[in-house]
């Protein structure tokens, strides 16, 4: 009975800190963002994009959370952890579009996933789950001048 009280308050306990560390990093990396991009920078942003990976880097990447943003040039993403960044340029993204999954991963509702072309010349895609989908596929399609 004690090891069961024991186990429920270790587990709390480990579960506050993990929310405290993650909410540590979200805004040390707000920070951090928000100083390269400031608001009249920024046209639409989601502190907290889960991304479901980039195609080109396979199947085995975890999914994580992160700062998306968009400006008149780029679509930025910060993941918290690890520490990881994508910058797409505005005119390199070719579609945009609003699949359930994206390499072999799903949380049935549907993704912003962009394909873009690459630095090397070839064609890659990435997808995050965002709050108000529709105006994130809006705002992308009309910031890269897609129909």
């Amino acid at each position: 009975m004690h090891i069961a009280i024991y186990f429920i308050v270790g587990s709390l306990l480990l579960a506050a800190g993990l929310v405290l560390l993650i909410r540590k990093l979200l805004k040390t990396a707000m920070a951090e963002v928000y100083a390269e991009y400031p608001e009249h920078v920024r046209i639409l942003t989601s502190p907290m994009a889960n991304i479901f990976g980039v195609k080109s880097r396979g199947m085995k990447q975890i999914r994580g959370n992160g700062i998306l943003l968009v400006t008149s040039s780029q679509l930025y993403f910060r993941m918290l952890l690890p520490k990881r960044e994508l910058l797409v340029p505005l005119s390199s993204i070719t579609s945009v579009e609003t699949p359930k999954s994206f390499l072999g991963k799903t949380k049935g509702m549907k993704l912003l996933k962009i394909d873009f072309r690459n630095d090397v010349g070839g064609t890659d895609s990435a997808a995050w789950i965002v709050p108000d989908l529709g105006k994130w596929v809006e705002t992308v399609r009309r910031s890269a001048e897609l129909n």
